[in-house]
């Protein structure tokens, strides 16, 4: 581009080389500094915007993780209170039937010496 630059070259050559100067291009200039800034602060936004949004990616990723986690702790928590319930039934059917027997032995305690009296 030096080399461009440095040879002797045309009017129209300048322009695309340099860009616009002079006197002629004055109030042209103003309207493209104008433009530039306006396309400098849309840049700027649209920076932030990326950036907003990745890291909203990011939390959406976290709090995705975290539901997950939470997900599969429920469903451990669900299987532990099934094997518990399981457990606790079966605990008290075994103490359903320690009561039954000892009510039965009982009453054998009592009736078979009655019965037995009265037999002979």
């Amino acid at each position: 581009q030096r080399n461009l630059l440095e040879e002797d070259s045309d009017e129209e050559e300048d322009f695309f080389l340099r860009g616009p100067s002079g006197p002629r291009f004055g109030l042209r200039n103003d309207k493209i500094r104008h433009v530039q800034n306006q396309v400098d602060e849309v840049i700027d936004v649209m920076q932030e915007n990326i950036t907003k949004v990745i890291e909203r990616g990011e939390r959406l990723d976290d709090l995705q993780d975290k539901s997950e986690s939470l997900s599969d702790n429920a469903t451990a928590f669900s299987n532990r209170a099934k094997q518990l319930r399981r457990q606790m039934w079966w605990r008290g059917c075994k103490m359903k039937a320690i009561m039954a027997l000892v009510a039965v032995v009982l009453l054998l305690v009592i009736i078979v010496p009655i019965v037995l009296k009265y037999h002979t």
